[in-house]
């Protein structure tokens, strides 16, 4: 039953057309007779209940009348309540109920006359249930200026007068005006036709979806395009294939590392989600101009047209617009050109941008409903270049385990970037397709052994070396290798493998990534550069502008909110370092079992930190003017 609220009508309200025609739209005759009655009562209270039975009882024999009339032809289709839509050039045969469907639009008719839907043929001909949210889209084609188009939407979008407006946009004849009929005539035409309608499995997102690879894979629909246009028709093929191997073969014959690991990473990417693994970051730095762009365009080739800033991105987009895109992209890797361009919004600390991307999930979001929306997820491989290296001396540990810096060679990495580009611009997209139909063929079975034997490989020259490489690089790096195999012995076949050595010193040792390490490192760095700023023993100095602690004994003492300033530009949490310090023994601890011990500083009793120097730590001395502090033998 429709709900009126008669009781906030005032009398010209009430005898408006717009009321009769909401009333008699009631298909439901003891509901229409409730609302006739409610409606009354209001007349009465507003000394009108003539005038308003007047109007009722005249659409009702407005209504029989169109009974009566609806046996004959109207505008070349037949009234009644089983009508066929004739849409010439549509193969669909759909009920569509009361409604008049054919080539001059769709339309009924009701006690007020004529009620228009559109101008044109319209008709839903697919129902969408998306894997990741389970909500529905609605897949429309529409006849106009002679060509049939299709659009896919939200069922929201269709359901509500409001917002199917929004339809306009894509050239759909609706207005405010006919709005609510075309979403009366499309929900008359899904439910009338629920068992013929197609209904499909789609996906918001490319790469892995049930065993199948989206957009290769006709499966699964892709029901996300109209939100991700010009990157999702970047990914397609373009020009000829041979001119594209026949380049990328005489690039890999070459000895420069940066485009063959940038190639096989690319590849690495779709293998993520299958090997189980987290994603990673490839990233390439060194001088610019010498071709690191090149190289990244040279990777996006493999599925997708280079150029135009398509498929490569900049890092200068807001942090949920990159999410957004990688979430689509998936398992398609993600490529950024040029991160130097964000460094000042990080203070040239990329920790917290690394731990998101390499995390593999969004944030959590609330809607208006307040209930959580679906999380944003990923599962691939991110390639970057910068002037620098990514990793710095304060970058927290977990961070650095997730990139795999290659710092380039010298020179330039191609012979001629230019005849590059424009081969690729020209020839693209084919290497991807065939690398995920190999990937099929073999199974993922058989491609997990050989992933984990370049990973057994790894561990067994890292023990023999006596050296500990980190296990959260040499996952991503067996992962490389694997896919730099298959597409060498099957795509290429010219037996220009990665070198396994140098991939092998790509790999960080264990303490060089340790956060607690490294923060040990820069405490020390730190004293070394402010020794004027320590008391040391023997020393008859009196002119110190600030007094950090002392040096004796092989310890650097050292007021403790000196030490947490220290720390805290180190990134390192004080707590956690002076635990693994203790652990270490490079730290002196108290009788009482704290990690400070009272010292007299400049006449004042305070808690200091005793950190233990190297050998040598004792040697910080005073330097005669004109005298070198090093020995160069």
């Amino acid at each position: 039953m429709r709900e009126l609220d008669f009781q906030a009508m005032d009398r010209n309200k009430l005898l408006s057309v717009q009321t009769i025609e909401n009333i008699m739209d009631e298909e439901d005759l003891l509901a229409r007779e409730m609302l006739i009655q409610e409606a009354s009562d209001r007349a009465e209270e507003l000394k009108c209940l003539t005038k308003f039975k007047t109007l009722i009882n005249a659409a009702k024999k407005e209504e029989k009348r169109l009974i009566e009339l609806a046996k004959k032809d109207i505008r070349g289709g037949t009234k009644t309540n089983n009508n066929i839509i004739d849409f010439e050039g549509c193969e669909k045969s759909y009920n569509c109920g009361a409604w008049v469907a054919n080539d001059t639009g769709v339309r009924t008719f009701t006690v007020m006359g004529e009620r228009l839907a559109c101008y044109h043929p319209i008709l839903p001909v697919a129902r969408m249930i998306n894997i990741q949210t389970g909500k529905e889209k609605v897949k429309l084609i529409f006849k106009k200026g002679g060509f049939w188009k299709e659009i896919v939407v939200d069922k929201s979008i269709i359901a509500s007068s409001s917002k199917i407006v929004a339809l306009a946009d894509f050239g759909v004849s609706v207005t405010s005006e006919n709005s609510k009929a075309l979403v009366s005539y499309l929900s008359d035409v899904e439910n009338l036709n629920v068992d013929d309608i197609e209904v499909r499995n789609s996906t918001s997102k490319l790469g892995w979806i049930k065993g199948d690879f989206v957009p290769y894979d006709v499966n699964v629909y892709f029901d996300n395009e109209s939100n991700f246009k010009t990157l999702y028709e970047s990914i397609r093929k373009g020009g000829k294939r041979e001119k594209w191997y026949d380049l990328v073969k005489s690039i890999r014959a070459t000895d420069r590392l940066e485009p063959k690991i940038y190639i096989a990473s690319a590849f690495a990417s779709v293998l993520i989600e299958p090997l189980n693994a987290l994603p990673f970051i490839i990233n390439l730095w060194g001088d610019t101009g010498k071709g690191k762009t090149v190289a990244l365009m040279l990777a996006a080739s493999i599925y997708a047209y280079p150029g135009n800033n398509e498929y490569v991105t900049d890092p200068k987009s807001t942090i949920t617009a990159l999410e957004t895109r990688t979430n689509f992209l998936n398992n398609f890797p993600v490529l950024i050109d040029d991160m130097s361009q964000i460094k000042d919004k990080f203070n040239d600390d990329f920790s917290s941008l690394v731990y998101f991307l390499c995390s593999g999930k969004g944030k959590e979001r609330s809607n208006v409903n307040l209930g959580i929306n679906a999380t944003n997820s990923w599962r691939n491989v991110f390639l970057t270049n910068n002037e620098h290296s990514l990793v710095t001396e304060t970058m927290q540990g977990g961070a650095v385990n997730r990139i795999i810096d290659v710092e380039m060679g010298d020179g330039y990495i191609f012979e001629n970037g230019n005849q590059v580009v424009e081969i690729i611009k020209k020839n693209y997209g084919f290497a991807g397709e065939e690398f995920i139909e190999l990937v099929k063929e073999m199974g993922f079975e058989k491609i997990s052994k050989i992933q984990k034997d370049f990973q057994q490989k790894i561990m067994d020259k890292a023990k023999s070396l006596g050296v500990e490489k980190e296990e959260k690089q040499i996952l991503p790096m067996s992962i490389i290798l694997t896919a730099d195999k298959l597409a060498t012995e099957n795509l290429f076949e010219d037996g220009q493998y990665l070198d396994f050595e140098t991939c092998f010193n790509l790999l960080k040792d264990k303490d060089a990534v340790s956060e607690n390490q490294r923060a040990y490192e820069y405490i020390l760095s730190e004293i070394g550069i402010n020794k004027n700023n320590f008391i040391i023993k023997g020393s008859t100095r009196d002119d110190y502008r600030q007094i950090w602690g002392s040096i004796e004994s092989g310890y650097a003492v050292m007021l403790k909110n000196v030490f947490d300033k220290i720390c805290k530009e180190a990134n390192c949490s004080t707590r956690t370092f002076l635990s693994w310090a203790r652990k270490k023994e490079l730290i002196k601890v108290g009788k009482d079992g704290k990690n400070t011990i009272s010292k007299r500083i400049n006449g004042m009793v305070q808690r200091c930190i005793w950190l233990k120097l190297p050998d040598d730590g004792d040697e910080f001395v005073d330097i005669e003017d004109g005298q070198l502090p090093f020995n160069f033998g």
